[in-house]
């Protein structure tokens, strides 16, 4: 168990997912939270029965569920993982491990280790692959960067340093604003 890390679990209405992520992901931590997108499944009433932290989200989007769960979180790293069950639950611990040198660990599904942004899982898969390619090329060329994916929210980061980039995006676009704020300020970023 890694006594230094909080997990944060973004849901709504994942309860099938949650059945058997949760089981999986409480014994790597002593912090787990699953910050909820007010949904009408039963996922209070499993974080319940599993002794989860449980927690709704102000409705705003998946950033302000983000910082929600950082400040709900207490413990020195935090892990954002999407309740969707595409990352893989076996890089939590290379992440906390690179978190020890770096700022942030942000990863990427064009090198591995998702199985949500896939050309062969059809047309609308492909779509969201290509507008993730283009984004990331553009904020590549912006802020001199080599990113593979801008926009996965799987991600570890130093709770402080989270806190301190003031993000202000409440949707998906959260992770450029994580990203941004965080190219500006220095910080030591690994992808």
């Amino acid at each position: 168990m890694i006594n230094e890390l909080s997990i944060i679990v973004l849901a709504k209405n994942e309860h099938d997912n949650l059945v058997e992520i949760l089981p999986k992901l409480k014994p790597i931590c002593n912090d787990l939270i699953v910050i909820d997108g007010h949904s009408n499944d039963k996922t209070n009433n499993l974080c319940k029965i599993l002794n989860i932290s449980f927690f709704l989200d102000d409705g705003r989007g998946k950033g302000s569920a983000q910082r929600l769960g950082s400040q709900k979180a207490k413990n020195k790293y935090l892990i954002f993982f999407d309740g969707d069950g595409a990352p893989d639950i076996n890089d939590i611990e290379k992440i906390y491990e690179l978190l020890k040198v770096n700022d942030l660990i942000i990863c990427s599904r064009q090198t591995g280790g998702s199985y949500d942004l896939n050309f062969s899982k059809g047309f609308s898969s492909a779509i969201r692959a290509s507008g993730c390619i283009i984004l990331t090329s553009l904020f590549n060329k912006l802020f001199n960067t080599r990113f593979t994916d801008i926009l996965y929210s799987f991600k570890g980061v130093d709770k402080k340093i989270f806190d301190s980039l003031n993000t202000k995006s409440n949707g998906f676009t959260i992770e450029i604003d994580i990203l941004i704020n965080a190219v500006l300020k220095e910080h030591k970023i690994l992808e």
